[in-house]
């Protein structure tokens, strides 16, 4: 099989190769043999096969033929023997890679008492979860018996265990409503409530999420139809999911409860009850929740902590209790569910009151206060009740530090009621200052302290309404802030300082010296950051207020002359209040880190963020992005990575305000840079909901203005603002009345229109979508008529097939276009052209009507135009059209980006007098900024050429210099590398120039003798030397170069060397690059006097001979004579060349 000393190297087991083959053979035998091995490893990766009988396949690569029989018996046991190892070795790795082998490794690990290796244990666990993330992963555990094992790990009672059982559990339940329901049989829901109420405040997270996720899965389930296994497997799974809550509800008030388990079951009531959106129909669940378990949440809200044989509560709990109590009221639908709510509410609270003594009146006077938190209206109702705000006064009064703690805090929720606040402020003021003078106890004296804050708030921002005193409102806000500051308070006292001055910053004045202590707001900034989440709708209130991003309305004169003639109060605003002080409030803010408090706010996920709350910090976004100098900042401090989530969810109102300042940020900013990577998709469907017709106006504009920017960036982006359906929108806003929303739109599908779905738009039949741009682009306002003819310019790019609809849909559409020309703005006159352009190349009869008499007069002197700024020199190319006005060179990408503007500009040097450039198709251009570099003053340019990747400049002095690419030798410099920078042909330095021209990769250059030199590229014969491609092209029957008539003395000569057939005569040496200038050899007597080239071929006149042109096609690599002039009595005055033809200038001799 393989020759005696080969080499064992390769497969596992020392697969024979031989090591004298041929290298082309070998090669292919090595890669034979990879390939067979690849096959070998994935025919038997899949299962472990018996190794006996085994053959050797037919397809394996014999390196070399044996001449010794006992040397090949030899080595055909070595392959045998290679190949069986290879066997082994791929089941090996089979067993220790198979799924099956890793899970029960692991669980041995874990469930091994006698295993003592802590690390080995932690890397077994996370192991486990993250198989179990992955759905192959998760099927293999639960096929595996993989959830009694886990069952087993709970059972051991270790913390470790634990919670590795658990979230292995929350990844096999994930998404998958099968494996649930068999995980939740198999554990029982009791057991695994159960788990929520441990003291490990780890293990009941952990359980929490395993229940999220079983909720997730469930209620999927009920929205979503099955088929396959999946319908066979699942069951209804309404039954489990009020199993499980129901369970969650008696973990409630369960004495064994542990008190963060409680705020855990809370919150997931929370998430998993009420409905995700109103529009779901079915609200079942909830009104299940409040038949069965609402005595039960109003208990944990009614909860007394410092009460004897009151149930474990934390800081958090009453507010988890509002929050979810919150929820299921506004999740109800008519006033019958409302009423049912009530009177539960009712019930319980008298209940409490009438039969339970002190304890019961103090327990219903805190489930008051909890209500008050969270659904108002029925807090407010229960206040109603017979006796309870008597007892709040008297309980305010009395000596027990808890009774006073309760009542106070109960003062200060029932306070929102204008009615009931003037009922306090005249019967219980007294007393709130004597307990705040009085009480030995911080707590106690800060929420007094609260209570006249609240009070004398009452007037709101209205001026005139004072509650208090002159001055009264600035003693209490000062000592809100010496208690803020105070870091040596716990954090629970200090939230209510916040609270206080959440109703105290109403006040201008407050607003004011507020903003002035930086280190009262630093400090409820750190107190926003902190763990106690309770605090966020106070801090979020104070913002609102010190930025007055509240709702106002401007009051209409002729109702506020009708209110005081008729003696009504009218609402003054305070002088404080105007937009200059609120501006300076906002800049303050922001310097003291107003946005990066916000920012932490917002990624809380706590009950605590409401939607209320959502919608405040929405307010303050928009307030701190108001102005343009702001914005880049905020984004800085990640503002708008917080605004996407705002303004997805919340209230309408709050998704509203983060969308607006979403908007603003992206029409000032770049959202590239603003919202970068998938972020930026995610501002689209915001900016979309802007543009409803019930927002307004100004919110519509400005959603307008953003999505142009963001349908400016991508295609992907304007394909993410077609499926969102705003193109429908867009059109609508291009037929309003105001003209700011009309242009907007206008601008908006100029952007849009680079799609292709939105071209398809206007190509419609019986639409009038073209008409429309047609006549705005004639319309008197510029900037309607400059976004309407750029979106003609685009489509008339894009689609030739719309140029000859533009000529149908009115019949002034010629006197529109004339009016674009004529214009003096040159955006204007640039997009006229542009259309006129498109329409001339698309259609032949179109391009006759605007040539006629009265059109030419109009393009001939637009083109003409010499008024300052306006075009001197204009030449498109394949890519880009270069333009030259004034001092200033531009070039403007064709096709789409004729409306954006120009790719670069840079003004010319200032001073100079400005000439027409050579422009050229492809002409090079340095390709990084500065694009138009300044020479140097000693450089002193007499002629500028261009050919089609590099540049020929010929100096005053006679010196030339080129840059560019170099790859074909056009540079001159005796290689191929690219400059950037002008260089000195170093080969002609000292031999004064006269003239030069460059091709599309050659050059050449004209001495002031009359000597012609060539360098570059010569495929084509165009530097008169021997050409390979020629010579293997040349016909014999072609016209010799000898067969030209002797040119006369005395007149001009040509010298052309044309590509278009093979011509001349074999040569010994063939040059395809020429990287140094060569002097040609012309006639004996001959001085050329002009050159140009084109793409392939060079022209050049001599001062003696005068002639020019031949009568045939055939290409040379040999310069010649041309006696067409002569003969027509002509005598060459000039030469230019084209790509692919040459022009001649001559006149009668």
């Amino acid at each position: 099989m393989c020759e005696p000393g080969a080499q064992e190297q390769g497969f596992p087991g020392g697969i024979a190769r031989s090591g004298e083959q041929h290298a082309g053979e070998g090669k292919h035998q090595r890669s034979r043999s990879k390939a067979w091995a690849r096959a070998l490893e994935g025919q038997y990766s899949q299962r472990c096969w018996p190794l006996r009988g085994l053959v050797l396949p037919a397809s394996w690569p014999r390196p070399g033929r044996v001449t010794d029989p006992s040397a090949g018996r030899g080595s055909h046991c070595r392959v045998i023997e290679a190949v069986t190892n290879l066997f082994l070795h791929l089941s090996q790795m089979k067993l220790m890679s198979c799924t099956d082998s890793k899970v029960e490794q692991m669980f041995q690990i874990l469930l091994d008492p006698k295993e003592t290796d802590t690390d080995k244990k932690q890397k077994a666990a996370q192991n486990l979860i993250v198989l179990a993330r992955e759905e192959a992963g998760a099927e293999k555990i639960f096929q595996s018996d993989g959830v009694r094992l886990l069952l087993r790990m709970l059972d051991t009672g270790r913390e470790d265990a634990m919670l590795a059982a658990l979230r292995t559990l929350a990844g096999l339940c994930s998404g998958h409503r099968s494996r649930t329901m068999a995980i939740l049989a198999e554990l029982g829901a009791p057991r695994v409530s159960a788990m929520l109420g441990v003291e490990h405040e780890q293990v009941s997270l952990a359980a929490c999420n395993l229940l999220q996720v079983m909720f997730d899965a469930l209620k999927e389930g009920l929205q979503r139809d099955f088929r396959g296994k999946e319908e066979a497997l699942v069951l209804d799974p309404s039954k489990e999911l009020k199993l499980l809550i129901g369970h969650l509800l008696e973990m409630l008030n369960r004495e064994g409860t542990s008190a963060h388990g409680r705020d855990n079951i809370l919150n997931l009531l929370i998430k998993v009850v009420p409905r995700k959106s109103l529009r779901d129909p079915n609200n079942s669940l909830t009104l299940w929740v409040i038949d069965q378990g609402l005595k039960k949440i109003l208990e944990v809200g009614g909860t007394v902590c410092e009460a004897p044989g009151s149930l474990p509560a934390t800081e958090n709990s009453r507010m988890s209790a509002a929050v979810l109590l919150s929820k299921l009221y506004s999740d109800l639908k008519c006033d019958a569910e409302r009423e049912n709510f009530h009177r539960l509410c009712e019930d319980y609270v008298r209940s409490w009151f009438e039969g339970h003594g002190l304890a019961g009146k103090l327990r219903a006077i805190q489930t008051a206060s909890c209500l008050l938190q969270g659904p108002s209206e029925a807090g407010n109702q229960v206040l109603e009740l017979e006796g309870i705000m008597e007892s709040v006064l008297a309980l305010c009064a009395s000596v027990r530090e808890v009774d006073q703690l309760v009542a106070v805090e109960a003062l200060i929720h029932a306070a929102d009621k204008a009615k009931r606040a003037s009922f306090i402020t005249a019967n219980g003021v007294t007393l709130l200052k004597n307990i705040y003078k009085c009480s030995g106890r911080d707590s106690i004296r800060i929420r007094a302290l609260v209570g006249l804050c609240k009070l004398g708030s009452a007037g709101g921002i209205d001026f005139s309404m004072k509650q208090f005193a002159e001055g009264s409102t600035l003693k209490l806000a000062k000592q809100c802030r010496k208690w803020l500051c105070n870091e040596a308070i716990d954090a629970g006292t200090r939230r209510w300082a916040v609270e206080g001055l959440a109703y105290l910053t109403f006040d201008a004045d407050v607003k004011e010296e507020f903003v002035e202590d930086k280190a009262a707001v630093q400090a409820m900034f750190q107190l926003a950051k902190s763990e106690d989440k309770s605090v966020l709708f106070a801090v979020a209130s104070t913002l609102v207020n010190c930025t007055n991003s509240y709702d106002h309305e401007e009051p209409d004169p002729q109702m506020l002359e009708l209110a005081k003639y008729a003696k009504q109060h009218v609402p003054e605003q305070h002088p404080k209040d105007e937009p200059g002080c609120v501006r300076r409030r906002v800049r303050k803010l922001l310097a003291a880190g107003v946005v990066s408090a916000l920012t932490c706010m917002v990624k809380s996920e706590n009950p605590a963020l409401t939607n209320s709350c959502r919608e405040l910090i929405s307010r303050v976004f928009l307030a701190v992005v108001e102005e343009a100098a702001d914005r880049g900042s905020v984004v800085a401090q990640g503002g708008g990575k917080a605004l996407i989530p705002l303004s997805l969810e919340g209230t309408e109102v709050g998704q509203a305000k983060a969308a607006q300042a979403l908007a603003k940020i992206t029409i000032t900013s770049n959202p590239d840079m603003a919202f970068p990577g998938e972020r930026i998709y995610e501002v689209v469907r915001p900016l979309v909901r802007l543009l409803h017709l019930h927002r307004t106006g100004l919110e519509n504009f400005e959603g307008l203005m953003a999505l142009t920017n963001l349908a400016g960036i991508s295609e992907r982006l304007r394909q993410k603002i077609l499926k969102e359906k705003a193109v429908p929108m867009i059109e609508g806003y291009m037929f309003e009345e105001h003209e700011l929303l009309r242009l907007a739109a206008t601008e908006c599908m100029c952007n849009m229109a680079m799609s292709t779905e939105v071209q398809e738009l206007f190509l419609a039949e019986g639409s009038d979508r073209l008409k429309l741009l047609v006549l705005y682009s004639g319309e008197d306002d510029e900037k309607l008529r400059r976004a309407a003819s750029g979106t003609l310019a685009m489509l008339t790019s894009l689609l030739p097939q719309i140029c000859g609809k533009i000529t149908q849909v009115t019949a002034h559409w010629l006197e529109i276009l004339q009016a674009l020309l004529l214009s003096p703005n040159v955006e204007l006159q640039h997009r006229g052209a542009v259309i006129v352009l498109n329409m001339m190349v698309a259609d032949r009869e179109i391009a006759a009507k605007l040539m006629e008499r009265h059109g030419r007069l109009v393009l001939g002197g637009w083109l003409a135009g010499a008024l300052p700024g306006h075009c001197q020199d204009l030449l498109p190319s394949e890519s880009h059209v270069l333009l030259l006005r004034g001092t200033a060179l531009e070039a403007w990408a064709r096709g789409a980006g004729l409306c954006q503007g120009p790719s670069w500009q840079q003004q010319l040097h200032p001073g100079e007098a400005a000439r027409p450039l050579p422009l050229a198709p492809c002409g090079y251009m340095i390709p990084r900024p500065p694009f138009l570099c300044p020479l140097p003053p000693a450089l002193r340019a007499q002629k500028l050429v261009l050919g089609h990747e590099h540049v020929v400049l010929l100096g005053q002095d006679g010196t030339i210099y080129t840059w560019g690419c170099g790859r074909h030798g056009q540079l001159g410099h005796g290689g191929l590398e690219p400059a950037l920078e002008p260089r000195l042909v170093e080969a002609l330095h000292g031999v004064p120039m006269g003239d030069v021209a460059a091709g599309g990769w050659h050059s050449v250059s004209v001495s002031e003798g009359g000597d012609l030199y060539v360098w570059g590229w010569n495929e084509s014969g165009q530097l008169a030397l021997p050409s390979k491609a020629l010579a293997e092209k040349r016909a014999p029957a072609t016209a010799s170069v000898s067969q030209h008539e002797e040119p006369c003395p005395g007149e001009a000569e040509l010298k052309l060397v044309n590509h278009e057939a093979a011509l001349g005569a074999e040569a010994a040496d063939f040059i395809s690059i020429q990287a140094f200038p060569a002097l040609l050899d012309l006639p004996e007597g001959s001085e050329v006097s002009k050159v140009s080239c084109g793409s392939r071929h060079t022209a050049a006149v001599t001062r003696k001979y005068g002639q020019l042109g031949h009568n045939d096609t055939a290409s040379s690599d040999q310069p010649r004579q041309v006696g067409y002039f002569p003969a027509n009595g002509l005598t060459v005055e000039d030469v230019v060349c084209g790509p692919w033809n040459t022009y001649v200038g001559a006149v009668e001799k």
